[in-house]
């Protein structure tokens, strides 16, 4: 007989601390750092994401195996730059450009949350 619920069960009520064995460990990247994201990175997708518009919700999606991520304006306009070829703070100088409501700064910091959040999950890869 069981006594409660495990955390595989993904139960509200398992414990909170899972033994080590049962946490996903960060992918690292090939130096060994995972998802490390600065204004000297040159942001690129990773091999198997793509960039697509959806005509009929008119709004653009990654897509990567079996999955898909709605992206924002603000998303889309920052994904459209990862190519390898710009830089982050060249990516942040653009925004500024096309969104002067906002300060440096704030969109500095927004959009390297944004690609280390990438990053982590394994869809943008920030060569230096």
């Amino acid at each position: 007989m069981r006594r409660g619920p495990d955390s595989q069960d993904r139960d509200p009520l398992a414990p909170p601390r899972l033994p080590v064995r049962r946490l996903r460990r960060a992918r690292l990247g090939a130096r060994g750092r995972a998802g490390v994201i600065s204004t000297e990175s040159r942001p690129r997708l990773a091999s198997k994401v793509r960039l697509r518009f959806d005509r009929k919700g008119e709004r653009y999606m990654l897509l990567y195996p079996e999955k898909g991520l709605v992206l924002n304006p603000t998303a889309a306009a920052i994904v459209r730059l990862c190519t390898g070829e710009h830089t982050v703070g060249a990516i942040v100088e653009r925004l500024v450009e096309e969104y002067p409501t906002q300060t440096r700064e704030a969109l500095e910091r927004e959009v390297l949350e944004f690609l280390s959040a990438m990053a982590d999950r394994g869809l943008v890869h920030g060569d230096v």
